[in-house]
């Protein structure tokens, strides 16, 4: 059974984390979680880039800062999280990335929850620096909002996909995507890409394109048993992202989860791709 009891949002008062705010809310209420909202204000604002921080406290009231953003995060967000019984409002100092990945670990967060930041022609193609770092650093399992310009909120959730690379340290990420699949009674599939089978094939080598497909499969079934899990598997040629993209879409996946343990090692196959994944996700996704 899945122990979602403490959930941390941080925010930056953008519209895009007030979009997050109602899956933040949904998840919330669903595990019963208590939720912690943290602001982190810079401790090099831009405009003092240039100034160390016994001169910025000289020149400006950081003690004055605070209350001034504890104020404004009290009156943020009450409408959207009105109905939770047990919600914090922090603010914190200092560098974003680390103080979140830092107040999570103190805390015990269960679950890390923010949006991507991607928005507009040129951002579509990166994350938020913050969010990237919370990923790559973060201990504990991450949400990530959609990758677009609007986000939309989902009623309940029907269906979970769970990309698979082909390594025994998937089982963990299966099995998460399976407790949390089960606590919705959502249908789990599990998909991994095959790369090489992308794109035409000469006829003389679909022996070898089966063979291929069919050593996946038994593989990432092997997988599955040993995670316990009940899930249909779906074997594809294609890019990473690009296969993960078009099997939510088939499946009319609500959550996609994505692996950690690869995003932490210089050259793991899934870390390569985790974050074009999250880019091209249809639906929110969880690096758990």
């Amino acid at each position: 059974m899945l122990r979602i009891q403490a959930i941390l949002f941080p925010v930056d008062f953008s519209k895009r984390c007030q979009a997050a705010a109602v899956h933040v809310s949904a998840l919330a209420r669903h595990f019963n979680a208590r939720l912690t909202v943290v602001h982190v204000l810079q401790n090099s604002p831009p405009w003092y880039a240039g100034l160390v921080p016994s001169e910025l406290e000289t020149t400006v009231d950081i003690t004055d800062l605070l209350k001034q953003a504890q104020r404004a995060l009290n009156d943020y967000l009450q409408h959207e999280f009105q109905n939770l019984p047990q919600v914090e409002k922090i603010v914190e100092i200092g560098d974003p990335s680390a103080i979140i990945s830092e107040f999570a670990r103190g805390e015990h967060a269960d679950l890390i929850m923010m949006p991507t930041h991607g928005y507009g022609p040129f951002r579509r193609l990166l994350l938020g620096s913050v969010t990237a770092k919370v990923l790559h650093d973060a201990e504990c399992p991450v949400w990530t909002d959609v990758h677009e310009e609007m986000s939309f909120p989902r009623a309940g959730c029907h269906s979970v996909l769970c990309a698979v690379d082909a390594r025994p340290e998937a089982v963990s990420s299966i099995r998460w995507a399976a407790a949390f699949a089960n606590s919705y009674g959502a249908q789990l599939t599990l998909v991994h890409a095959i790369p090489a089978l992308a794109g035409p094939t000469p006829v003389s080598d679909e022996r070898f394109r089966r063979h291929l497909a069919a050593h996946a499969r038994a593989y990432v079934d092997d997988l599955r048993q040993e995670a316990g899990a009940s899930a249909r598997v779906c074997i594809e040629g294609g890019k990473v992202a690009e296969t993960v993209r078009k099997a939510a879409l088939r499946y009319e996946t609500d959550v996609v989860v994505i692996g950690q343990g690869c995003m932490h090692e210089a050259l793991g196959r899934l870390r390569s791709n985790a974050y074009e994944i999250i880019r091209e996700s249809p639906c929110p996704v969880f690096r758990v």
